[in-house]
């Protein structure tokens, strides 16, 4: 007679043991709709901040473009233009460009402009580019300064044609476009960094509130506690306050 009241008891208290309150994915969508006023408040928060943050502290850049045509005729040491001495001067577009890209080089160019900036420095400013299957190279110089970002690019500009024929005894170096007096201002997108500010802020929105759930283990409807504890509602208090 123990035994079997042992075993009653034993199937009630598993029978009672709590179920683990887990979240499938229209649960999150529904406790995400419930409180989509807090995404939407914490985002515009921090989307509004990083987007006044930016627009207040980012600091313009201006940018300066040449373009040079390395001509490879000499070092092919003929007069015929045909299809393999194009291609073989398109194969050496990348040469010439790590040929400007040396420290030997940019260190030129930075004597040129009184050492005002190192040659890693002016490194980093500058952008090398063949456009695709030609002789052309583009050279981009991006700087904090408008007239330094013009005279960096200008001596570029001008110091390459030398360069090219101190590494090669042959092909030769012609300036197609100057860099202008004037550069390019470039804006950091202070409105795109506002709304990966919104992103992120809807995210951890999400998961607070996610994990506020999660931990909260309160007992708000009947049938919330029939699915978590398993057994039958035999009868339920009405709230006096709301009857009164």
């Amino acid at each position: 007679m123990s035994t079997e009241l042992k075993e009653t008891e034993n199937n009630f208290e598993t029978s009672a043991a709590p179920i683990a309150n887990e979240l499938s994915i229209l649960d999150l969508l529904a406790l995400m709709f419930r409180n989509w006023w807090i995404l939407a408040l914490v985002g515009s928060i921090l989307g509004i901040a990083t987007y006044a943050y930016s627009k207040t502290t980012s600091i313009p850049l201006y940018k300066s473009t040449g373009n040079l045509y390395i001509d490879t005729q000499r070092e092919q040491k003929t007069d015929d233009v045909n299809a393999n001495a194009l291609l073989n001067a398109v194969n050496l577009m990348p040469t010439y460009i790590e040929i400007l890209k040396s420290r030997t080089f940019f260190s030129m160019v930075s004597d040129s402009v009184d050492n005002k900036y190192s040659y890693e420095e002016i490194s980093q400013m500058t952008s090398l580019t063949n456009i695709e299957n030609t002789n052309i190279i583009t050279i981009s110089v991006t700087c904090v300064d408008q007239t330094d970002s013009y005279l960096i690019c200008n001596s570029i500009v001008e110091l390459a044609s030398d360069e090219i024929l101190r590494v090669f005894e042959g092909g030769s170096v012609k300036i197609i476009d100057r860099p202008e007096d004037v550069p390019a201002t470039i804006l950091p997108n202070a409105f795109r960094r506002g709304t990966v500010g919104f992103v992120v802020g809807v995210i951890l929105a999400t998961f607070v509130i996610f994990l506020i759930n999660m931990f909260d283990t309160r007992i708000e409807t009947s049938d919330e506690l029939t699915a978590r504890y398993n057994l039958p509602i035999l009868g339920e208090i009405p709230n006096l306050s709301d009857l009164s």
